[in-house]
This record gives structure tokens, sequence and C-alpha cells, in this order.
């Protein structure tokens, strides 16, 4: 019997960390098709993510604990940063193909660099230049010359959670400083859960006549799209470390392509495919070139999606 090594169980895990969160724009799309809406989705993707999250705290042996400010700071950033992310996500997926939704919230290393160099925060380099240059080539591919057949709408929801995910990985690199990464996910998760539910009842569009399919879908986001993916991903960090996470994450968006053209039938040009190719690239560049990277903070904050995420 062959033992793998550390290195090669958090390699296992992060993969299966990013085979999670792969699925979570699949499961949306099932959800729709099931006659789920937006908010529903979104209410019972967090709140059921959010009653397997706190037995773990306790499981885990991890203290909840923390300071009344800290947590007033993390249920903004779950209600007003991951909560608007998810949603322009999701709404997304109405207009755009799983693949391409995924594609372009995948640009958010990217945004980050180019946020960070605007406030200060780090150096422009000929390699993040590099990357960037490829990144724009490669969404140039994948949305076309001309960007016929291509829903606008779909790309500006896309885009704008990309966007509001880059800002919530910076503003959350102060807040967690010193807080358990896994604690942070639990309020964040758990602050969202209640602004949707909030929300979703006060408007009267909570939707729970669904068929079978339907609630399989919701709970496949909360579970494989949300809690595998957060699980696989702290179990993996511990292991081999931060730099090593973010470039083997970058298996994410391939995965959630794979699974859009085997299980939804999407279909990609060969020039989508160098574009998507194009833009993990420029990811990796990012990653060996771990000046902005994502480091080990900003990897805890990226940990409450993705895809979705």
């Amino acid at each position: 019997m062959v033992l793998l090594s550390q290195q090669n169980w958090g390699a296992l895990l992060v993969l299966l960390s990013a085979a999670g969160f792969s699925t979570l724009a699949i499961f949306i799309k099932f959800s729709y098709a099931a006659g789920a809406n937006t908010l529903t989705i979104l209410t019972m993707r967090f709140f059921l993510a959010s009653l397997c999250l706190w037995p773990l705290l306790k499981l885990l042996a991890l203290s909840p604990r923390i300071t009344i400010r800290t947590a007033i700071k993390l249920c903004l950033m779950g209600a007003l940063g991951y909560g608007s992310m998810s949603l322009f996500f999701a709404a997304s997926l109405q207009f755009l193909p799983a693949s391409l939704s995924e594609m372009l919230l995948f640009t958010y290393p990217i945004i980050v660099s180019i946020l960070s160099f605007l406030i200060g925060n780090e150096q422009f380099n000929w390699q993040k230049g590099v990357a960037l240059t490829i990144c724009l080539l490669g969404l140039f591919f994948i949305l076309g010359v001309s960007f016929t057949g291509i829903s606008h709408i779909g790309i500006l929801f896309a885009l704008s959670s990309a966007t509001i995910y880059s800002c919530y990985i910076l503003i959350g690199k102060r807040v967690l400083q010193d807080v358990h990464s896994l604690v942070a996910t639990t309020y964040v998760s758990s602050a969202a859960a209640l602004t949707f539910a909030i929300y979703t009842l006060a408007t009267n569009q909570l939707i729970l006549t669904l068929p079978m399919q339907g609630w399989l879908a919701l709970i496949g986001t909360a579970t494989f799209g949300t809690v595998v993916g957060i699980l696989g991903f702290f179990a993996g960090l511990s292991k081999i470390g931060a730099a090593n996470t973010s470039i083997i994450s970058t298996a994410e968006p391939v995965l959630t392509v794979l699974l859009s053209v085997l299980i939804l039938g999407e279909t990609l040009t060969i020039l989508q495919g160098l574009g998507i190719l194009l833009v993990i690239g420029s990811i990796l560049l990012l990653q060996f070139y771990n000046n902005t990277g994502l480091d080990n903070e900003d990897l805890t904050v990226a940990s409450c999606h993705t895809p979705d995420h």
C-alpha cells in the first residue's frame, strides 16, 4: 500500500476543494431550471452552509468568540461584500453559460493586482503587466470580437461580481489578521444567510414549492459548492502552504468548464478554449511571481467562494 506524503495529501485536498467550488455554478443552473429564483438560491445556500459550519467549529474545537467590533466587520463583509458578489454571480448565470460566468469571475486575481497598485499597496512590474495583457487577450478570445450572441447584462453582472470580490479580498486582509479563517467564514456565511433571508421573506420571494431535483440542487450549492470547497481548502492550505494552494486552486475554472460541457451540454469554440487557457495562464503567472499573488491572507478571505465563486 502506497502512503501519500503530506504534500500529495495537501494537493489532493486542494483539488477536492476546487472540485467542490467548481460545482457551484452547475447546481445554481439546475436550481434555476427547477423553478427557483436567485434570492431563494442564495438564501438556502448560505442558510444550509451555516447550519454545517457552526457544528464544524465545535467539532474542530475552534472557539467562535471574537470581539463585537470584529463580529460587526465580518457581518458587514458577509451582508454587503460576499453577499453582493454572490448575488451578481448567481444573476449572471441567468444570462450566460456557467463556463463563461466562472471564467469572468476568475479574473479577480488580476483585478486585485490592479486595485492594489491603484491604492498604493503594491508596485507594478513587468510580470504583472504581462499577466494583465495575457488575461485581457484571453477575455477577448472568450467573449468574441463582436460580442455577438453574448448577453451584455450577463457580462456586466459577472465582472461586477469579480470586482466586488476583489474589494472584499483587499478589505478582508485587514479584518482577518487576528481571526481564524474558518471562524471568519462562518460569520460571513451566517450574515449573508440572515441578510438574504430577511429580504427574501420581506419581499415574498422565497420559493419553497420546488420539485425534488430543485431541493437536491440547493443542497448541492451548500454542501459541495460551499462547505466541501471551504474544508478542502483549509485542510490543504495547512499542509502545502498558500503559494502552492493558490496555484492548484486555478483548477476550479477548468473543472467548471469541463462540467459545463459534460453535464449542461455547453459548447466552446477553439478561440474560447484558447482564451480560457490564457486567463488561467495569467493567474498562474501572478502566483509564480508572488508579489501580488494571493498571499496567505488573501487566500483565507478568498476561500469563502470559489469559485462561487
